[in-house]
């Protein structure tokens, strides 16, 4: 085998050994990254979340229409949540809501 090529062969190599080696000490650091990420972007969902107790203005023991426009997306789910169609919802029917339209 020509030397010349020989040698790019063992350079080329060597850069791939040192690629995997940069790519594998950089796997721990994204992951960790990766997963802090997710954890803030969970606890910041949440906290933009009310409560059924923060929804229900008039302490009526029911989130009515009006009440359920505070919360973006709960008036697309509300008819499908609202068991007993009364035009308002309880604690479960809240709950049944919640999970209609995301994770909480």
């Amino acid at each position: 085998m020509n030397t010349r090529l020989r040698e790019q062969r063992t350079h080329f190599l060597l850069f791939l050994g040192a690629l995997y080696i940069a790519l594998m000490a950089a796997l721990p650091l994204m992951t960790a990254s990766l997963s802090q990420m997710r954890y803030a972007a969970q606890a910041s969902y949440t906290v933009t979340q009310p409560s059924f107790e923060q929804l229900d203005r008039n302490r009526d023991g029911y989130v009515d229409r009006n009440e359920a426009e505070a919360q973006p997306g709960l008036n697309a789910a509300f008819d499908n949540a609202d068991r007993h169609a009364d035009g308002r919802l309880d604690k479960v029917e809240y709950a049944r809501a919640r999970a209609m339209i995301g994770p909480n």
